[in-house]
């Protein structure tokens, strides 16, 4: 027998979706809630020559276009390059126009009172998931025991005892494990982690399943950061690029990327819960404003909060010109000079851009959130909240799946002085047999027709509600079904027996 093994060479033909510098770029700027958004210019400001603080500045003409306003700037931005993604520009009557204010005039309005703290929003967040009471108790006192950072310090053997003393709830290693869990997928990623690098993982981790399966080059540079923070941590935190670089099998350049998108993590999900407990003000700071009258208007406000106008340094600019225009003339140390000035200015002009582009995202993906949830906004009531999927926003935006999902990622919106995550307007997580996902809004809808429409001599009781619940694709136990119920304020079947048609919660 020939045991000899043969080497084939074969030819194949693949399309692969290529992420450009600056879209790549636009992708992280994207993300930032207006607070790392501040950080993030004040280092750019620091570390690039080329960029500064003022009004728009050509490079290539050497003009001041000091008075260019809000609306040329938009304008000009759907003209972009072959490098941005393909914005066009959505229009509707019922979505209100752009208005800028900067962050301490907000400040001085804005009613902080009103908001809700974060540990009142990761409370909130518990009736999303289909659980006991014993699973909402261990989650209680999960979330009382985060530290500032937003991490579990303590060992489930303490976090057992616990249960037991004050709750009489005896629960084992796997009822806190699964606990721990379903905290960590609560918002923000990286809430309920263990150490900072099961927080990294739990960040890339909901970016890679919020990433279109087509953006393959996005997937490839994730899939990257998540090897590098769970198997070589340690090289991580040297930043040694040259070993990661051998150890992954990429190029040194792949690992740089990758390492400046693990730097654009949260490392402290939970620093809004510490400083809001030690000031006793609301620490997160919206990206929108959002305010309704009485005659059914909308308006939207952009926060800006202190970040500065932007622009390519004059000198720097004029530099660039000078050396391009006496190409051919220039000596050795001439040439290094030539080619470091420009990487400033391109590196100026590529972060000026993406601040703008996130400007005009930011802004088209909430027109579309307000024009599909208007009349949850004019409302407030919960009945109101219309199922709301990324790709409704997408396509009303005319914007990318994933690029929404980005905008949506730890931003809020004050509407009348009330505080509200972006997550909050999306389709919940709660699954029918199908696998779909379900608001708990549209379950008690659900239950309300139901009841409604029961015989008051032989009213449904809540197994029997379960089950017609089950029949209609909505998978949620008896005990949901009695915590829904009385949350309804609809009484148990042996007390509706003899009363009246219920009235409806909606009303």
């Amino acid at each position: 027998m020939n045991n000899s093994q043969v080497q084939i060479q074969q030819q194949t033909e693949r399309q692969l979706q290529k992420l450009t510098p600056q879209q790549l770029l636009n992708a992280r700027l994207t993300e930032l809630p207006i607070v790392e958004l501040e950080d993030r210019v004040k280092t750019e400001l620091l570390d690039n020559v080329a960029l500064e603080e003022g009004h728009d500045y050509d490079a290539d003409t050497g003009n001041d276009e000091a008075g260019m306003d809000d609306e040329r700037e938009y304008n000009e931005m759907d003209e972009s390059s072959e490098n941005s993604d393909n914005y066009n520009t959505y229009d509707d009557e019922d979505i209100p126009v752009y208005t800028q204010r900067s962050g301490r005039d907000m400040e001085q309005d804005r009613p902080i009172g009103d908001t809700k703290s974060f540990i009142d929003y990761l409370h909130s967040q518990i009736a999303d998931f289909d659980t006991t009471d014993t699973q909402r108790t261990i989650i209680d006192v999960l979330i009382g025991s985060l530290d500032d950072n937003g991490f579990i310090d303590r060992s489930i053997s303490g976090i057992s005892d616990d249960l037991l003393f004050k709750f009489n709830i005896d629960a084992t290693d796997a009822d806190i494990e699964a606990a721990i869990q379903t905290l960590q997928k609560f918002e923000p990623a990286g809430i309920g982690a263990r150490n900072l690098q099961e927080c990294l993982i739990l960040q890339i981790d909901r970016q890679l399943s919020e990433t279109s399966a087509d953006n393959y080059d996005m997937i490839r540079l994730l899939k990257t950061e998540y090897t590098i923070v769970h198997d070589h941590f340690q090289l991580f935190k040297q930043q040694n690029i040259t070993m990661l670089s051998s150890a992954l099998g990429v190029d040194e350049d792949h690992v740089r990327k990758a390492l400046d998108g693990i730097s654009h993590l949260n490392p402290r999900p939970g620093l809004a819960l510490s400083e809001s407990a030690d000031t006793g003000y609301q620490a997160i700071v919206p990206d929108f404003i959002i305010e309704t009258t009485a005659e059914g208007a909308i308006n939207i406000e952009l926060n800006h909060g202190e970040v500065p106008e932007l622009r390519v340094s004059p000198d720097y600019a004029r530099q660039l010109k000078e050396y391009r225009e006496a190409t051919g003339k220039l000596n050795r140390g001439q040439l290094e000079a030539f080619e470091y000035t420009r990487m400033k200015v391109e590196g100026a002009r590529m972060f000026i851009e993406s601040v703008r582009q996130r400007q005009h995202t930011l802004m088209q993906t909430m027109r579309a959130i307000v024009h599909l949830q208007r009349d949850f906004i004019l409302t407030h009531d919960d009945s109101q909240l219309h199922t709301m999927r990324l790709v409704d926003v997408a396509e009303l935006a005319h914007i990318d799946i994933s690029t929404v999902s980005r905008v949506r990622k730890d931003k809020y919106a004050l509407i009348d002085g009330q505080l509200y995550p972006l997550d909050f307007f999306f389709l919940r997580s709660r699954t029918n047999a199908d696998g779909e996902s379900l608001k708990h809004i549209e379950v008690k809808q659900v239950l309300q027709e139901l009841i409604d429409k029961e015989d008051k001599s032989n009213p449904y009781s809540d197994q029997a509600l379960e089950a017609l619940l089950k029949q209609r694709g909505h998978n949620i136990s008896r005990r949901t079904v009695a915590k829904y119920r009385n949350e309804m304020g609809i009484r148990s079947a042996m007390y509706r027996q003899t009363d009246k048609p219920t009235n409806s919660w909606r009303q």
